[in-house]
């Protein structure tokens, strides 16, 4: 049976407020990386996170990163390059706590204490209370805080036996004193209406929890399921920037600073802002080595490219927002040349000359077409020959069989001369 929204349920839309928002750029664009990061480049970017605003950045996963960490503790503490009011969270799961717990003794406790680690993968061996005596070890370590994380697979709908698994694991963590949860969408298969009963049902059955959505973009619905969440009831929402994410990445978080402003939504002890998240959305590419995306919403290096020569819809509708036009062979017009040039403060006798306008035309759809396009056409091809160069040393398991051969055949022991 599929639950439905609460009969009392009533959504909000604009001119409310959230507690906050999870920064998830640095750990998952660190997971998705495919050749890595180094630790100054990725500092920088988390510098510039904040100067968007910013407070809560998600760090951890891999072994490397508890020494980085430590990193961005100091980089806060010592030299203030970061917010003190900057709250980093190591993020870990069950399968893997054990000797992440040993490489975060590397952290000092008055420095743990002032952190907050994520457990995820809560539901690993329940049966041995694997959740529990993790959070246990880790408070010893002298870990401050903990949120959860609860994995799940999504299908279109809510039903009565994943959402009662959900409240299950809530219960456990509750136990724990943990408070703050976060719901997983793992495959990104959420739609936004399942989405809203999920947040509006949990919300009603577990008033002194705050939830924020894991959402990918796998179907593009990763900004949609997003905001649904915090329309039905959710208190905080998570995402990338540049949609920064495991495969088709998260909510992208310049986008939604954008949509905030719009919809009056603000975010409790902080101030987004749309212009530095976009910035930071360019360095995470470089960090990362991803290419631009160039017409991605918002922070798109060419996305506020508008051909002057077509009917421009928005122009047409008075709508009123930056834009840097350009002309293409489809949009090279007559009429675009007369009003260029009226604009520019041309003489009537040459923007109403019709012969004129058709020769400045030509003359520019002749250099778009036999000039331009050829040597970029060319240019193109080279670009994307180098692109596909760029990926093809990727490290997949096979890298794995290989370096245990190699260390196999390091360790085998020497033949004794033969007399």
């Amino acid at each position: 049976m599929h639950l439905s929204l609460p009969s009392e349920h009533t959504p909000r839309y604009t001119d409310f407020e959230i507690s906050g928002i999870s920064d998830e750029t640095m750990r998952e664009g660190g997971e998705r990386a495919l050749y890595g990061a180094d630790d100054s480049r990725k500092l920088q970017l988390i510098e510039a996170l904040t100067e968007g605003g910013l407070r809560d950045i998600d760090l951890g996963s891999g072994l490397t990163e508890p020494r980085f960490l430590l990193r961005c503790l100091h980089a806060q503490h010592m030299l203030g390059r970061i917010p003190e009011d900057t709250r980093f969270v190591f993020n870990l799961t069950l399968k893997t706590w054990e000797p992440l717990s040993e490489a975060l003794k590397v952290i000092p406790r008055d420095y743990l204490a002032n952190i907050q680690v994520s457990l995820g993968m809560v539901e690993y061996r329940q049966e041995e209370k694997l959740l529990e005596r993790a959070h246990e070890r880790l408070s010893a370590l002298g870990v401050g805080s903990f949120r959860s994380s609860i994995l799940n697979a999504f299908s279109h709908e809510i039903d009565e036996k994943r959402y009662s698994f959900i409240n299950e694991q809530i219960g456990r963590v509750r136990a724990l004193g943990i408070n703050l949860v976060r719901v997983n969408d793992s495959i990104g298969t959420l739609f936004p209406e399942a989405t809203a009963i999920l947040a509006a049902n949990l919300v009603r059955d577990n008033p002194d929890t705050t939830f924020y959505l894991h959402s990918h973009d796998d179907r593009g619905l990763g900004l949609a399921n997003s905001l649904a969440s915090i329309f039905h009831g959710f208190q905080m929402i998570e995402g990338g920037v540049a949609g920064f994410g495991n495969r088709a990445g998260l909510a992208n978080l310049e986008v939604m600073s954008q949509i905030f402003t719009e919809r009056g939504i603000t975010v409790a002890g902080t101030e987004l802002n749309t212009e530095k998240l976009s910035r930071a959305a360019t360095l995470a590419e470089e960090v990362f080595m991803v290419l631009p995306n160039v017409y991605r919403p918002v922070s798109g290096m060419l996305v506020r490219n508008e051909n002057a020569g077509i009917v421009n819809v928005p122009d047409y509708l008075g709508v009123s927002r930056p834009v840097d036009y350009f002309l293409n062979p489809i949009g090279t017009f007559p009429t675009t040349v007369a009003q260029a040039l009226e604009n520019a403060g041309f003489p009537e006798h040459l923007t109403a000359n019709e012969e004129f306008l058709e020769a400045v035309a030509t003359r520019l759809t002749d250099h778009m077409e036999n000039t331009l396009y050829p040597v970029k056409r060319e240019r193109f091809q080279e670009l994307l020959h180098q692109v596909h160069e760029f990926y093809t040393d990727i490290v997949r398991l096979d890298a794995v069989h290989d370096a245990a051969l190699d260390v196999l055949q390091e360790r085998a022991p020497v033949p004794a001369p033969v007399a």
